[in-house]
């Protein structure tokens, strides 16, 4: 597949006309033409890389957030999961990441490290040091995940360290 567009590269802070060859759903090669922009071509430019989110803070499970972030333009998210694990443990995990895995957006799952955020909190579930070390053992979890239990980090607890 071609496309001819408007190519708004965002490292070099330009607009310029380019066609862009389209190989199984890949950018293959893009190949600029003019110097400045075509008003009758359309405008292509980069997905965004929503870096950090608690998908469940949306109130939605993957899929459906995938079907409202993907319409604006986000191709993939870095997701801390804790929110869900706080309730459900390393089923809640499981059950989002499954749920992610037929969307078009691209979810980087990371191992929540505060289940529950602070001892101060009630949770339905607890993932420990152990627990974590195993998450970060599969192949679908890419990075350990915010430490929110800021008085353990500076009362040394073993466990939260």
């Amino acid at each position: 597949m071609q496309l001819t567009a408007n190519l708004i590269e965002i490292r070099q802070r330009e607009i310029f006309p380019a066609t862009v060859d389209i190989k199984d759903g890949k950018v293959i090669q893009v190949r600029r033409f003019g110097s400045n922009p075509d008003d009758s071509l359309p405008f292509v430019l980069p997905g965004f890389v929503d870096a950090h989110i608690h998908i469940e803070s949306s109130m939605l499970v993957p899929s459906e957030f995938s079907r409202l972030a993907t319409r604006h333009g986000t191709v993939a998210v870095v997701t801390d999961p804790h929110e869900i694990a706080n309730v459900l443990g390393v089923t809640g995990i499981d059950f989002m990441i499954d749920n992610a895995k037929n969307t078009p957006l691209k979810c980087f799952f990371g191992a929540p490290s505060c289940v529950p955020a602070t001892s101060f909190e009630t949770s339905g579930a607890t993932i420990d040091a152990a627990a974590i070390g195993q998450l970060l053992q599969r192949d679908d979890i890419y990075f350990l995940a915010e430490m929110m239990n800021y008085p353990g980090v500076l009362s040394g607890d073993v466990e939260v360290l």
